[in-house]
């Protein structure tokens, strides 16, 4: 954001040197620099007047400029297709040395002497602009240094903005800082608007669609201007910043923008058909000409103004060809609006496209000042341009915005500042930076922030505020620092991290993803959870918080599969949201963890063989994790799920811990471009810390031997193993320690129907050396409850 001193004088009285001015807005925050005057290398031109523009006798495109430098006339030859009699023009003599380092001799171009040359913008230093020479304000005075008539226009100031302040994108915003300081009043511009009889009402109307991107709309019609060349008082503040002139139109209102930091657009009303303004959100592949000449294809995050049949401008960013103001325009519609912040900047940041508008629309306009930036301009363009301006305003402000109230202690401030500062201090620059007092006494104020503050929101913004004003270089340091160590164990903590560190020490490796997902994210998974939908989504991909994060996974397990890495392990763990409007953000976390399981677990060696992921692994996995947290007895329920080809729940009593499974193949290739088998798990932290029992019991080593026996069984096939296993148990008594299953055998020698089994058993005293004849009794119990409650035959 560029300033000028000069242009910052309109507004309040400014008692310091550029240098100094640049060294006080950079305590108040606004960080500052003085840029280099590029005027200050003009040397040895001066001003000249154009008497005569005869034809070159040798060349068609060269023209002989007979000038008058105060003094004399002489002879130039010229080529600029801009030249004409009357103009006021930079003149170079022989001699001279310019910015860019060509040093003008005496020469004949094409047979004819040129005493000089009379200069564009681009040769002298002031901007890129070479389309033609550079033409003066009739009243500048001839003979005299370019330098000393161009020098008078104030310093320029670059001021490096941070995004919370929006008001600074104005002279009158930064104008209004330097009040802070100098306790000098803040002059805002007078507005004498005359208006005609002709109600604008009977011109134009507005219909605003999405009101969520455009809350508020106005607008003004101008008649019977005369499009033209600006003042030179214009030119010169635009050039002071950095703006070419392009017409008296578009110039006032560059102005009027830089003026208040409220953008406007001047469309030519003639090209406005339906006599009607719609804003609206644009559809997805819509294509639209920018005043830039580019072809644009738009979505559905792009706000729109359009007329009663095509758009006409890209809202808050860009206006369109085809209803720019031209030569011939006569009537113009002046648009000024508030559009939403996160709007305009999504719409800018999926066309790539940033202009002055957008900055300031991004970082948040006042909604209060709309009127009085579409009068402003309708009264300097009749100022600069003529017309007559119609009666009335057609004002459309469908969504209230509302600025803070803020509760502020004078206590409150000192003790945070270390400071004594006066309660009527701090009242003088809270009505200097726009706020109303609402409530007052001799412990506190209630303000009424401006609307043009958008970042104020809280007391300790207001206490941020006075100690820039004060000064951050003049609160004392303190003499010395305190910290009492608050020494606390958080057990949960503790607990995510060893959860962590349990599947990583099994060789996983961990990933992050973002919580921000798309809809085929949230439509995954077993739990069902209703998604949190974002209102203001970054784009389609981003638009829900994940309920799940088995998705995430498969995204990581997709991008390194395409890489051709296809032996993965990996896990994550991490938070996902369900929407529940009982909560204050109506939505209910829960901490999650996930692990995929996808080709095979290790490297090829020449001793091993590889072992290729399977459901299996997945599930000694988990009990890795049971058995660290002393979570046992566990059941294992098959289940069923469109997105999974076998589905395991285990549950601890009712409470579900895990699911797990094969990811359905047919799935898997159609929404996650997957042709591989791929295996996953999810638990709940919280319900797995829930049940933990991490009690350790430290008993001395046996010194009694074991006994081991097998028990090789035939059952039916739908028999579940854990329910054989349960029941052994119940049998075993105190002295079986051990029940490992290690064997499954179906096909030749065992009848259709049935699979053959086998468990080994390990049997121990603490005491004793148990005898042969203890363990024969207690299998004998065991096999008859086996036959008896599963139909088991002993093999």
């Amino acid at each position: 954001m560029i300033v000028n001193t000069k242009w910052l004088e309109r507004y309040t009285d400014i008692p310091y040197s550029p240098r100094e001015l640049e060294e006080k807005l950079t305590y108040l925050g606004l960080e500052s620099t003085v840029k280099k005057n590029p005027v200050e290398r003009i040397e040895g031109v001066i001003i000249s007047e154009i008497k005569e523009v005869l034809p070159h006798p040798n060349a068609d495109r060269l023209q002989i400029c007979r000038v008058d430098t105060g003094s004399g006339t002489m002879d130039v030859v010229c080529g600029a297709p801009n030249v004409a009699p009357g103009q006021k023009v930079p003149l170079a003599r022989t001699g001279t040395v310019l910015p860019n380092g060509m040093e003008l001799k005496p020469v004949k171009i094409r047979g004819v002497k040129s005493e000089g040359m009379i200069c564009a913008e681009d040769e002298l230093g002031l901007s890129d602009d070479h389309s033609g020479i550079m033409v003066l304000s009739d009243d500048a005075p001839l003979g005299i240094e370019l330098k000393e008539y161009l020098g008078n226009g104030g310093a320029s100031i670059d001021i490096d903005l941070t995004p919370n302040r929006p008001d600074c994108t104005s002279h009158i915003g930064v104008a209004r800082d330097i009040t802070l300081l100098t306790g000098n009043e803040l002059k805002i511009p007078e507005i004498n608007l005359k208006e005609s009889a002709e109600p604008v009402a009977d011109f134009i109307s507005v219909e605003i669609e999405n009101k969520i991107g455009c809350p508020r709309y106005a607008a003004r019609v101008v008649k019977g201007v005369n499009i033209g060349p600006s003042p030179k008082w214009l030119t010169d503040y635009l050039t002071s910043v950095g703006l070419r002139s392009i017409n008296n139109v578009v110039d006032v209102a560059n102005f009027v923008l830089l003026e208040t930091g409220h953008p406007l657009h001047t469309f030519d009303y003639h090209m406005i058909e339906g006599k009607k303004i719609i804003v609206r959100s644009a559809a997805d592949g819509e294509e639209v000409v920018t005043l830039d000449g580019v072809r644009r294809e738009l979505n559905e995050d792009v706000l729109l103004i359009c007329d009663g049949k095509k758009p006409v401008a890209v809202a808050g960013i860009m206006g369109l060809e085809n209803s720019e103001i031209k030569d011939d325009t006569k009537d113009i519609l002046i648009e000024s609006a508030y559009f939403d912040p996160a709007t305009i900047r999504k719409g800018s940041r999926y066309l790539g496209l940033q202009t002055d508008a957008s900055y300031r629309f991004e970082r948040g306009a006042d909604p209060e000042g709309v009127i009085y930036a579409l009068n402003r301009l309708a009264d300097l363009i009749v100022e600069v341009a003529g017309g007559s301006v119609c009666r009335g305003i057609v004002d459309n402000y469908v969504r209230k915005i509302d600025s803070a109230e803020i509760k502020v202690r004078y206590q409150r401030v000192n003790a945070l500042l270390g400071m004594s500062i006066e309660p009527a201090w701090m009242l003088d620059k809270f009505q200097r930076l726009g706020c109303r007092i609402i409530e007052k006494n001799d412990e506190y104020v209630v303000l009424k922030v401006p609307t043009w503050r958008p970042d104020l929101e809280r007391e300790v913004d207001m206490i941020e505020e006075v100690v820039r004003i004060y000064g951050m270089h003049v609160v004392p340091n303190a003499r010395e620092l305190r910290i009492q160590p608050n020494y606390y164990e958080n057990r949960e903590y503790q607990m995510v991290e060893e959860l962590r560190q349990t599947i990583a020490n099994m060789g996983l490796y961990e990933v992050c993803n973002n919580s921000l997902v798309s809809q085929n994210h949230v439509e995954f998974g077993l739990q069902n959870l209703k998604p949190v939908k974002i209102a203001n989504p970054l784009g389609q991909d981003m638009s829900f918080m994940r309920t799940t994060l088995i998705p995430g996974l498969l995204q990581n397990a997709r991008h390194n599969i395409n890489r051709q890495k296809t032996d993965l392990q990996l896990f994550e763990m991490g938070f996902v949201q369900e929407y529940d409007p009982r909560q204050e953000t109506h939505a209910r976390e829960y901490q999650k963890y996930a692990i995929l399981l996808t080709g095979y677990l290790e490297d090829k060696y020449w001793k091993y063989e590889q072992r290729t992921s399977d459901i299996f692994i997945l599930k000694g996995m988990l009990q890795t994790v049971l058995n660290h947290f002393g979570i046992r007895d566990v059941e294992f329920v098959p289940g069923k799920h469109h997105h999974f080809r076998y589905l395991i729940e285990v549950r601890k009593g009712t409470a579900l811990l895990v699911y797990f499974g094969q990811v359905e193949p047919t799935y898997l290739a159609k929404v996650w471009d997957i042709d591989a088998p791929v295996f996953v798990l999810e638990g709940d932290v919280n319900v797995l810390f829930k049940i933990a029992d991490q009690r350790k019991i430290f008993k001395p080593l046996p010194v009694f031997p074991v006994i081991r026996r097998d028990v090789s069984i035939l059952v039916a096939e739908d028999k579940k193993i854990a329910d054989i296993e349960h029941l052994i148990w119940q049998k075993g008594g105190e002295f079986l320690k051990e029940c490992r299953f290690y064997d499954l055998y179906t096909g030749k020698n065992i009848d259709k129907g049935l699979k053959s089994i086998t468990f080994n058993l390990v049997f121990q005293a603490e005491d004793r050396t148990l005898q042969d004849n203890e363990i024969d009794k207690i299998m004998s119990a065991i096999h008859r409850t086996l036959k008896d409650k599963a139909g088991a035959q002993l093999r």
